[in-house]
């Protein structure tokens, strides 16, 4: 029998079937035709290294566990297999012929609900989250610059690496500022600002400038705090090099193939990443005490310490929304800027004024 690139939604997974099928035809699962094909046993090493972080969960009671049969668990935390295997029933098969020369079919990875390893053996996120609260009181009650509760900059890194990608050249980027006039701001007031006027973000801290943008005129739009009745200039901006970055993005949607020997881990540790992203994400608000903000300021200047250009955060306010801090914006062409007048209290707006760069 032979699976297809229309079995799994898993990118990695997809990727190598693009690689390595040479045939096309009808697949045996999901009933797709005329696709590239491979034989399950592709994928055996795989799936066996990524059943090492679940065990039965027979007759135990475990506190925050939520078991499902092997094939119903992974697709539950990791989205592995699409919808159109779902709805054929055949993706516990599938997984079954995958493993098949590995495992005897009564093997209790078939046969009985699994949980990960992370859970059933208490080691998911208390821990973790203590030293995170930890951190964070430490930083902003006792001591700033040499830090009594440090978390584990070194396990941070490793976590970022799963976690970098890029953006290539080309690839645009809007900010948008409000403004009283209708005549908005020229192109070359739509960067950072200067240092002197740099106040303290959830990234950034006082007097260090970052580059906040979007991938996106709506959601800088609503990031912007914009409201009824405003005029709001809108600037693009061009990549002129490769933008490395740290995506927090969706940090549950990550391969757990992509994480490979170190997957145990990533399970143990992925909290601080929700954290991070969580924090980053919140609208700045006028009650916030700027002290909040000290924690993601710390880290956001350790991603930058790695090399990295810029981290990648999803936006609370535009669903599926992507926003970005950069921290240096030389990368970046401005391009133009555009003027739109608010004209309804769901923020949509009219172009009222074009102004090239």
């Amino acid at each position: 029998m032979k699976c297809c690139i229309d079995c799994f939604k898993d990118q990695e997974l997809k990727a190598i079937i693009r690689s390595n099928s040479t045939e096309l035809g009808k697949c045996d699962y999901c009933k797709s035709k005329d696709v590239p094909l491979v034989n399950p046993h592709s994928f055996d090493d795989m799936f066996m290294q990524l059943s090492q972080s679940y065990e039965s969960v027979e007759n135990q009671n475990i506190d925050g566990s939520h078991p499902h049969m092997f094939h119903e668990k992974i697709q539950k935390d990791w989205g592995l297999f699409s919808e159109q295997l779902i709805r054929k029933k055949n993706h516990q098969k599938l997984v079954q012929d995958i493993l098949g020369d590995l495992l005897d079919e009564k093997d209790a990875l078939f046969t009985d609900e699994v949980e990960q390893k992370v859970i059933t053996r208490n080691l998911e996120n208390t821990h973790t989250l203590k030293k995170w609260d930890d951190f964070t009181e430490e930083i902003k009650r006792n001591n700033r610059y040499f830090l009594g509760e440090e978390i584990d900059l070194e396990l941070l890194e490793d976590l970022f690496n799963h976690h970098s990608k890029n953006y290539r050249k080309g690839k645009r980027f809007y900010r948008a500022r409000v403004s009283e006039e209708k005549e908005g701001y020229k192109i070359d007031k739509m960067g950072k600002p200067p240092s002197k006027q740099a106040s303290s973000g959830r990234a950034n801290p006082v007097g260090i400038p970052y580059l906040y943008v979007s991938t996106d005129r709506e959601t800088v739009i609503h990031e912007c705090r914009a409201s009824f009745l405003d005029y709001l200039t809108i600037a693009e901006f061009k990549l002129k090099e490769r933008l490395k970055v740290v995506s927090l993005r969706r940090v549950e949607n990550i391969s757990p193939f992509a994480i490979g020997d170190g997957l145990d881990n990533y399970l143990k540790n992925k909290k601080y990443l929700k954290t991070l992203e969580s924090e980053l994400s919140k609208p700045l608000k006028r009650q916030d005490q700027k002290l909040d903000y000290l924690p993601t300021q710390y880290i956001c200047e350790y991603i930058k310490s790695l090399g990295y250009d810029a981290i990648e955060y999803g936006s609370s306010l535009v669903e599926g929304g992507i926003n970005l801090a950069i921290f240096q914006d030389e990368k970046l062409e401005p391009l133009k800027t555009e003027v739109h007048e608010v004209t309804s209290m769901d923020l949509q707006t009219e172009l009222i004024n074009k102004q090239p760069s």
